[in-house]
């Protein structure tokens, strides 16, 4: 039903390749730097190096959070306090167990879908500020941002329609 070994080892990887953009970008970037862009590419608002660093760090332990924490927390609450289609049918005893390996498993599959679009993103908005003037490369973020709203829409329709059901495949 849901392997979590793939995505949880993929995350991980993602996890090295931030490491490895904010080590190699640190070093590299002006103290001061473009942290949001207008619709035309060019930066509108700025923060120091230092901040804007941490705020990169700050979204790596979100997206974990949220990836890998949620699910946890879920699994340790009582069934009143899950809101879940068919609650009775996908927490009952002998689905339990089932049922919070499938969301491990898709909360994970989400987090790495996550993690690498919000890398993409910092990666274009680290280039863009190794330029002057800082400029986003609209042409790279449209599309990733498309395809992780498709992404996105795909993974939320499977979630409802696995928990929509009331029958298990045979």
């Amino acid at each position: 039903m849901g392997n979590t070994r793939l995505p949880n080892s993929i995350f991980v990887l993602l996890i090295v390749v931030a490491a490895v953009q904010l080590n190699y970008y640190a070093q590299r970037l002006p103290d001061i730097v473009g942290s949001h862009f207008g619709t035309s590419g060019l930066a509108s608002a700025w923060q120091t190096k230092a901040a804007f660093l941490g705020v990169e760090v700050i979204i790596i332990v979100l997206a974990t959070v949220i990836s890998f924490g949620v699910p946890r927390l879920i699994t340790a609450m009582p069934a009143s306090a899950i809101n879940l289609p068919n609650k009775e049918f996908w927490l009952s005893p002998e689905r339990r167990e089932e049922t919070f390996l499938f969301l491990r498993s898709q909360m994970a599959w989400f987090g790495c879908a996550l993690l690498g679009f919000l890398l993409f993103v910092m990666e274009l908005v680290f280039r863009a500020n190794l330029q002057t003037p800082a400029r986003l490369n609209n042409a790279a973020f449209v599309p990733a941002l498309l395809a992780f709203l498709a992404f996105s829409t795909i993974w939320t329709l499977r979630f409802v329609f696995h928990f929509s059901r009331t029958e298990l495949k045979k």
